[in-house]
């Protein structure tokens, strides 16, 4: 069963409707959005296998934490 996180993939989408890219996010940039201890660590440490254990959207993943991506 795979698991989907809609206050998570809610605020990754707003960010990159905003065509932002980063590298981690920021304790005022986390507040609000009603996400649990683990989704506000892993968005604080940019830990992109965790975000993706905690549901998610791959692609919203790559797109905002593109440069923690090798090529």
């Amino acid at each position: 069963m795979i698991k989907i996180s809609y206050p998570l993939n809610k605020l990754l989408t707003a960010i990159a409707r905003r065509h932002e890219m980063k590298d981690s996010l920021t304790e005022q940039e986390l507040a609000g959005h009603g996400l649990s201890a683990a989704e506000c660590a892993a968005l604080r440490a940019g830990d992109v296998a965790k975000l993706y254990e905690l549901g998610a959207n791959p692609y919203l993943i790559r797109r905002i934490f593109r440069r923690r991506f090798t090529v």
